[in-house]
C-alpha cells in the first residue's frame, strides 16, 4: 500500500499542475466584469456573447477551422498512402523513411516555421492560406503516420491476397479488404491532425502577415490587453478539443481491439 501511495500522489500532483489553468480560466470566461479576475466578482455569458457577436473573432475562427479541415484531409490521404507504400519495402528503407515523416513532429516548430517562412518568401507565397494549408499538412502528418501505422501493422496482409485471388484488382482489393479495418485509426488520425492545425501558433505567425487565424488573433489581442473574450474562447475550445480528442482515442482503441481480436 506504501508502495503504491508515492506514485499515486505524484500522478495526482502532477495531473493537478497540467489542468490547474484550466480550472482558473473557466471560471473567469464566465465573469460578468469588465476586466479579467479570479475568482469573478459576478457572474454572465457576456463574453461567450461578445465572441460570437465579433465579426474579427468569427472570421478568425472559421480560417482556423478551414485551414484546420483541408490540411488534416491531406495529412491523413498522404499519412495513410504513406503508411501502405512503406509497408513494400525493405525493413531498412522503411525505418528510414518513416523517420524522415516523423521528423516534423520532432523537430522544433520555429524552426519548421522559418524554412517554410524562408521558401514561401522566395516563391512570393506568404500571406497564403494554401502555403499554411501544405505547412500544417506537414506538422500533422507524423501523427497520421503513428496512428495509422500501428493499426496497419495488425491488419492480416492475408485479406488482401486473398482479394487478389477471388479476382479483384489491386485498387479493389485495396480499399475492400485493407481500409475497412482501418476506418477508426483513420478517423482518429484525422481528427488529431485536425487540432494540430487547429490549435498551430508559430507558423501561422511566420506566414500569416495580414489574415490571422484564430490562435494569431488571441496572441495578437494579449499583446495589447487581457481581455476576458479569450477566456470565453479558450474554455470552449478546451471542451470541443476534449471531446474530439476522447472521440479519437476511444476511435484508436476500438482500431486496435478488433486488430488484436482478428
Amino acid at each position: 500500500m506504501k508502495n503504491r501511495l508515492l506514485p499515486t500522489v505524484l500522478f495526482a500532483l502532477g495531473v493537478l499542475f497540467l489542468f490547474f489553468p484550466i480550472l482558473i480560466v473557466a471560471p473567469m470566461s464566465f465573469s460578468g466584469d469588465r476586466f479579467l479576475g479570479f475568482p469573478p466578482k459576478s457572474w454572465g455569458l457576456i463574453w461567450y456573447e461578445a465572441y460570437f457577436s465579433d465579426p474579427v473573432w468569427l472570421a478568425a475562427t472559421w480560417r482556423s477551422l478551414r485551414v484546420a479541415a483541408v490540411s488534416a484531409l491531406i495529412a491523413t490521404l498522404a499519412g495513410t498512402a504513406a503508411v501502405v507504400g512503406l509497408s513494400r519495402f525493405s525493413s531498412r528503407w522503411r525505418a528510414g523513411f518513416t523517420g524522415l515523416m516523423l521528423a516534423p513532429a520532432i523537430v522544433p516548430n520555429v524552426i519548421i516555421a522559418l524554412g517554410i517562412f524562408m521558401l514561401a518568401l522566395r516563391f512570393g507565397s506568404t500571406d497564403s492560406e494554401v502555403t499554411l494549408i501544405f505547412a500544417h499538412a506537414a506538422v500533422g502528418l507524423p501523427f497520421v503516420v503513428m496512428i495509422v501505422g500501428a493499426a496497419y501493422r495488425q491488419t492480416d496482409p492475408t485479406l488482401e491476397k486473398a482479394a487478389r485471388v477471388f479476382g479483384a484488382g489491386p485498387l479493389r482489393a485495396f480499399w475492400t479488404a485493407t481500409v475497412p479495418p482501418l476506418v477508426p485509426a483513420i478517423a482518429a488520425a484525422f481528427i488529431f491532425a485536425f487540432f494540430v492545425s487547429f490549435d498551430e501558433l508559430v507558423i501561422a505567425l511566420f506566414l500569416m502577415g495580414g489574415s490571422e487565424t484564430l490562435p494569431v488573433r488571441i496572441w495578437n489581442d494579449l499583446r495589447f490587453e487581457i481581455n476576458p473574450t479569450i477566456a470565453a474562447i479558450s474554455t470552449f475550445f478546451v471542451i470541443v478539443t476534449a471531446l474530439a480528442m476522447g472521440l479519437a482515442e476511444f476511435l484508436r482503441a476500438r482500431a486496435t481491439r478488433r486488430q488484436g481480436n482478428n
